[in-house]
């Protein structure tokens, strides 16, 4: 959802082709517009602005020495700004805080030709591209941008809870620039052209509406398009034609220089005449990845209609031409506009499922769906199902100038005594194209032209198909792709390579700690001793727990997960050389129920990481890990009664057989084994079993593995007075004598084992 107060608008000629090739009819040729960007840092109360807002007739500030812990308070107030003149503007900061979209109120005021504006609140989405990608590494978060016919100031206010900072809190403005074609906005009619998907609308491209495409990044492809989500850009719905390639080339130059993204959020953008707008760059042909839908861009594409649908009713033009785009793009990936599809959530800030969680979407679903918005707005919202249904009607359209495509079962008795290569041509290699988009195989395009796309396609189907990877089609193939019985290709053993050891990657377990002031410090082990700390970094003094799961993201290399007061879980990868790679990855912001995040390693037997979470209530639950960097989404509750403990440890296998182990620390001072059953339906651990007492005086008990050399996994304890004891496994679920153990964490408020 963007919030767009802007002109846009186009007449519709309603024409369907199946390929991208559009005319141009304005007398004046489109060309690249070059935006003006500025953007500023801003920080601070400005004395002078916040005398205006306290004095009487307006509405004062929220301030610090009022508030109660987590209250609302005015963190920055800007004066009045100068700037040179602008139509867009947004506020961003760094994406390292841990404040939610829910916790930040940005509001704004503009100096137009009338004067100053009342103060606007510009909603911070939950677009944006999907955490853990290469997009998001530079990514910043932010407001959605206003769009004015024209301003020359601007003044900003911030709200946070407790006042509390954002980092590098920037104020952007843009003039997009305008173009003599901007006026004569009308696509003319293509050629025709073989296809079995639906037939094509007729599409402004980003040609035509002036996109400089030196301001975007590389696209990323997604494998296949499975679902369409509908947008709104919640802006009002006063604009006219005119101006509409300004505003697009605004929202453009926002989302690549204020946000740092790669290109445009939106897949395809309509206005409330119809018209259609190519929004990120080779979205026409290809299934190209938005970032419309936090947790949800991958294998999906973004329709936005311009304008504010939360106030106003949606034309009948333009739900018809978001149902023709929905319908033609899916038909290029043989899905059904009112089928449903299982897509997996990748997380992320404002998803309403955290990572790992697969659900199951209509092939056409609306942004609330998955987001907690309002999103297309409750005008639009009603139209989903006309929009689905219309969609499916367009989707049906295919191009008289071939032949009626042949359903996946008659595939071989069709073709199955053809052979297709690179090279190939006609409706054969068509309806090859359609069933391979179909099964997530993206080859863009079923044109009937069978290229290098086609031929990746064919090889990707053949080799998770267990056929021959030839790139060709035969015989065997065609059964293959028709759902009969076919012949498989014995594939080799898979190579399992093990996680490394250690947060250095040296094989052996080492100690994470953070001091009082949130710095983060990482300890290597070496044979019975404890090496001198290496500092990681700061910032990690607002988390509730900071642990290490082991390889959560499949490099190999030893992770970090954090966890803050108000549920949010972030994931850190290590780069195996003691320190992390950058940025961060937002796995959930659900877990505040749960006081206590364990990680046992490998629980479910899949060569994986796993977590434990406990609750205040004393139920343990398991997280299973998916091995990418997020979850499974099976979430089992083991067992009640956990509260007992004043610590749960996780040290791997103590009892030998190699099954994971957790041991837990009474107020007493007792020590009980619970011995891991390796069962992921019965019980996952056996029955209370004591160890030893005499642990009351240690602070805390954790495992770096085998820290003495013998194989065996051992623990160690330290006392309020730094006072630090090994104590070596027997490998029998029992400990012998505890050792002195020189360590340097000194007065380290918190150290946790690295396996």
């Amino acid at each position: 959802m963007r919030l767009i107060s802007a002109a846009l608008a186009v007449a519709l000629t309603p024409a369907f082709v199946a390929l991208p090739t559009v005319s141009f009819a304005a007398p004046d040729a489109p060309h690249p517009v070059r935006p003006s960007v500025v953007s500023t840092s801003i920080s601070g109360i400005d004395g002078a602005a916040a005398a205006k807002e306290l004095s009487p007739g307006h509405r004062g500030l929220a301030l610090s020495r009022r508030a109660v812990e987590g209250e609302r308070v005015t963190s920055v107030l800007t004066g009045e700004q100068v700037r040179k003149r602008f139509t867009v503007a947004g506020v961003s900061w760094a994406g390292s805080t841990d404040l939610t979209a829910d916790d930040v109120t940005v509001e704004v005021r503009l100096k137009e030709d009338a004067g100053w504006t009342d103060w606007d609140t510009l909603p911070v989405p939950d677009d944006g591209p999907q955490p853990g990608t290469p997009e998001a590494v530079g990514a910043r978060l932010g407001t959605t941008p206003i769009v004015s016919e024209g301003a020359t100031g601007i003044q900003v206010r911030v709200d946070t809870p407790s006042g509390r900072t954002l980092p590098d809190l920037k104020v952007t403005t843009i003039d997009p620039g305008t173009s003599a074609a901007d006026d004569n906005l009308t696509a003319a009619q293509p050629a025709a052209s073989a296809s079995a998907a639906a037939i094509q609308p007729t599409i402004i491209t980003r040609a035509q509406w002036g996109a400089d495409e030196s301001l975007r990044g590389s696209k990323t492809l997604s494998s296949t398009v499975k679902a369409i989500v509908i947008h709104h850009t919640a802006g009002t719905n006063d604009y006219t034609p005119e101006t509409a390639a300004a505003q697009v080339r605004g929202i453009y130059a926002y989302d690549t220089q204020g946000l740092g993204w790669a290109d445009i959020a939106y897949n395809f953008l309509v206005d409330k005449w119809g018209r259609v707008y190519e929004g990120r760059a080779g979205s026409i042909t290809q299934p190209v990845r938005g970032a419309h839908a936090m947790g949800f861009n991958t294998d999906t594409m973004g329709i936005s209609a311009i304008g504010n649908y939360e106030t106003a009713t949606a034309p009948a033009v333009m739900v018809d031409a978001i149902a023709k785009v929905a319908g033609w793009k899916l038909s290029q990936y043989g899905v059904s506009p009112t089928a449903t599809t299982r897509l997996t959530s990748q997380g992320g800030t404002g998803a309403k499922y955290a990572a790992g969680v697969t659900v199951t979407l209509p092939n056409i679903n609306a942004h609330q769906n998955t987001s907690y918005t309002l999103c297309p707005g409750k005008y639009l919202y009603p139209q989903m199902d006309t929009i689905r249904t219309k969609a499916a009607n367009y989707a049906q359209y295919s191009n008289t100038a071939g032949a009626v495509p042949v359903p996946t079962s008659r595939l071989y008795a069709t073709y199955g005594s053809l052979t297709l290569r690179t090279g190939s041509t006609g409706t054969a290699v068509r309806d090859l194209q359609t069933e391979l988009n179909r099964r997530g195989y993206s080859v863009g395009t079923a044109d009937g032209a069978f290229g290098p796309m086609t031929a990746s396609g064919v090889s990707a189907f053949q080799k998770a198909a267990q056929l021959a990877v030839t790139g060709t089609v035969a015989s065997n193939d065609w059964k293959a792709l028709s759902g009969l019985a076919y012949t498989k290709v014995t594939p080799p053993a898979p190579v399992v390579v093990p996680a490394i050891a250690g947060f250095n990657g040296d094989g052996r377990g080492d100690v994470l700690g953070r001091t009082g002031v949130g710095d983060l410090y990482y300890y290597p082990v070496g044979t019975g001793t404890i090496g001198a700390p290496v500092r990681i970094s700061s910032g990690w003094g607002s988390f509730r727990q900071v642990v290490s799961p082991g390889d959560w993201n499949g490099d190999r290399f030893a992770d970090i997960i954090a966890t803050t007061p108000a549920g949010a879980v972030y994931l850190y990868k290590g780069n195996g050389k003691g320190g992390l790679l950058p940025g961060r990855t937002l796995l959930s912001n659900t877990w505040a129920s749960y006081v206590d995040v364990l990680t046992p390693g490998d629980f479910t037997g899949d060569k994986k990481p796993d977590l434990l979470a406990r609750k205040a209530n004393g139920e343990l639950w398991l997280v299973a890990g998916n091995g990418k960097g997020g979850f499974t989404g099976t979430w089992r509750k083991l067992g009640t009664g956990w509260q007992t403990y004043t610590q749960v440890i996780t040290p791997g296998d103590v009892t030998g057989d190699g099954r994971p182990d957790l041991l837990g620390r009474t107020p007493a001072g007792g020590l009980y084994l619970h011995a891991g059953t390796g069962s992921t339906t019965g019980p996952a651990y056996k029955g209370q079993s004591r160890i030893s007492y005499g642990w009351k005086g240690y602070n805390t008990v954790f495992s770096t593995g085998d820290l003495t050399g013998d194989g065996k996994a051992d623990l160690i304890a330290r006392t309020a007075a730094n006072v630090n004891t090994v104590f070596p496994g027997t490998g029998q679920g029992t400990f012998t004598t505890g050792k002195a153990l020189k360590a340097p964490w000194g007065s380290t408020t918190m150290v946790v084992g690295v396996r």
